[in-house]
Order: structure tokens, then C-alpha cells, then sequence
């Protein structure tokens, strides 16, 4: 694929990129190959310029903090990485925040504002962005409890408008995101005011428990499969006996089931053909079907 002219659009609107980027560097679990360009573009407008370029013209993928996602061996294409697009500003009780804004950045600033709401997502190592398109939860909280509405790009159409939480169809790891192509330019959080210490207690308690319970020090792409409904995937998993299954380097955590981890120099294809063997070992075992949390771009 000619890339010429996209390499020019790039240096005429003053786009960050680079070429021939090793993909494995740009997700927490350090697992990929080359891409053709990665561009960094660090205003929202300029977000939307490139992605109106690139559509039907050039292979594309946003990415977001890529903390659940790894790449094909090689991309021939563009990545769009939303990390410098990350403002984050109060407006009374309500955070408006900018897509490649961190979760944990925006809890911690919820926080210093005196605000509550935003104390599960300390910790989460993924963006803004990444957590409402996933509608990303824990301890009992998710994004969707939050999101007041979003500003959005609309591929197709090539506009910009905003949705409110109703309209951005919410579900267990889901929204409207997954499935249309609209991408998330910022968002409104409404939060309440809180006590700061109680606010801190909170975080620090939910931080801990990560830190015991998951494998933070090993790279590993966070949950690999999605909760089925009524168990946990990482319970099953545990109960099959998996624990510690390996191919190559990828490797079913033995401190939680529901992570796999790169244990050196793990392959797409090694994390393929791990997924592959959980899923068919729990459908055999347990009769249920495990659907993807991870992403797998190629």
C-alpha cells in the first residue's frame, strides 16, 4: 500500500507519526509487529481531520491506552493512538474529559475536586475513551453509572454531535461503539460531592486489591474473556484446571485465571491458540460459550 500521500497529509497538518513502529510497544501485554504508521494526533479536530482521510482509503484502528488489545504480526495500515488527545476539566460536580484522558487520572482529579463516582475506575489502566467503549467496571462500578453523554464523531456521515447516556446503549462490556462506527471525542461525567478522605479510603482499598489479586508485574492485556452471564470466567477457567496452561509464552495467570500473560516473548499466534484451547476446554466442561474481552487487531 502506497502510503505517500497520507505521509503528507500528516506533515500538513502537523501530525505526530511515526513509521515502521513495532506494534508490541504501543499494548501492556508487549505483543504485535510492525505498523506501517502510527500517528499521534493531539487535538480532537485533529482526531477527526485524519480519521475522515483514512476512511475507505487506508486500513485504520483508534487506539486507545492499549491495555486490551494486541496486534497481528504485521499491520499495513495506520493506528490512530487517541493518548495525547487527554484534557480533562470541571464544570460544578460534572469532569469533562477528553478521550485519551486515563481513567485513573480522571479518578484521581474526581478526587482532588471532592467528588465520588469515579473511585472504582483507580487503577484501570485504560483511557476514557477505551472504558466507554467497553463500558469498563469494577468493585461494583462501571462507566455507564457515570457517562452523562459523549461528543462523537460519526465515520459515515463525517459529523460531530453529542449523545446522551440513554442513546449509548450500555451493557455488560458493551456499547453503541462496538457495533457502529462512531468514535468517542470526550465525555460529561456526573459525579457527587463526596468527603475526600472517605473518597481516598475507597481508592486505596480498591488499588490494593488489585495489586494482590492480579498480575500487575507480568505484561498481560487484562481480562481475556467476558463475564458469562450468572459465573466468571476466571472461575471456570480455575475450575478446569488451567491455571498456568501455556502456549509459548502466553500463559493463563496463575494468580487470576481471567488474565493471560507474556511471559517473555509470547506471539499473536501463541494468544490465538491459547484462547482457542480455554474456549473449547469450558464449552466441553461447563457447557458455556466464552466471548472475547481482549482484542485481537489485525
Amino acid at each position: 500500500m502506497d502510503f505517500g500521500s497520507l505521509i503528507t497529509y500528516l506533515d500538513n497538518c502537523n501530525i505526530k507519526y511515526d513509521i515502521n513502529e513495532n506494534t508490541a510497544l504501543l499494548v501492556s501485554i508487549r505483543v504485535g509487529g510492525l505498523a506501517s504508521i502510527v500517528a499521534y494526533p493531539d487535538t480532537i479536530e485533529k482526531l477527526c481531520r485524519i480519521i475522515k482521510f483514512v476512511n475507505n482509503k487506508f486500513k485504520y484502528f483508534i487506539l486507545a491506552n492499549g491495555t486490551n488489545t494486541y496486534f497481528c504480526d504485521s499491520f499495513d495500515g495506520i493506528i490512530i493512538s487517541t493518548k495525547n488527545i487527554n484534557n480533562i476539566k470541571l464544570d460544578k460536580n460534572e469532569i469533562i474529559a477528553e478521550c485519551g484522558a486515563s481513567l485513573t487520572g480522571c479518578a484521581v482529579y474526581a478526587y482532588e475536586e471532592g467528588l465520588s463516582g469515579l473511585e472504582f475506575a483507580y487503577g484501570i489502566p485504560g483511557t476514557l475513551g477505551g472504558g466507554i467503549y467497553m463500558n469498563a467496571s469494577a468493585f461494583g462500578g462501571k462507566i455507564s453509572d457515570v457517562i452523562k453523554e459523549c461528543l462523537v464523531y460519526d465515520v459515515d456521515k463525517e459529523s460531530i454531535y453529542t449523545l446522551c447516556n440513554k442513546n449509548l446503549n450500555f451493557s455488560d462490556k458493551c456499547s453503541i461503539f462496538v457495533k457502529e462506527k462512531l468514535i468517542i471525542l470526550k465525555a460529561v461525567l456526573t459525579l457527587d460531592k463526596g468527603i475526600k478522605a472517605d473518597i481516598n479510603k475507597k481508592m486505596k482499598t480498591y488499588m490494593q486489591k488489585r495489586i494482590s489479586t492480579q498480575p500487575l508485574d507480568i505484561p498481560n492485556a487484562g481480562s481475556a474473556f467476558k463475564r458469562p452471564k450468572g459465573d466468571y470466567a476466571s472461575r471456570l477457567i480455575d475450575e478446569a484446571g488451567l491455571k498456568g496452561y501455556n502456549v509459548g509464552d502466553a500463559q493463563i495467570s496463575k494468580k487470576h485465571a481471567g488474565f493471560i500473560v507474556n511471559n517473555g516473548s509470547a506471539s499473536s499466534s501463541d494468544i490465538n491458540k491459547l484462547i482457542k484451547y480455554i474456549k473449547n476446554e469450558i464449552k466441553n466442561k461447563f457447557n458455556v460459550n466464552l466471548e472475547e474481552e481482549i482484542i485481537y487487531v489485525e
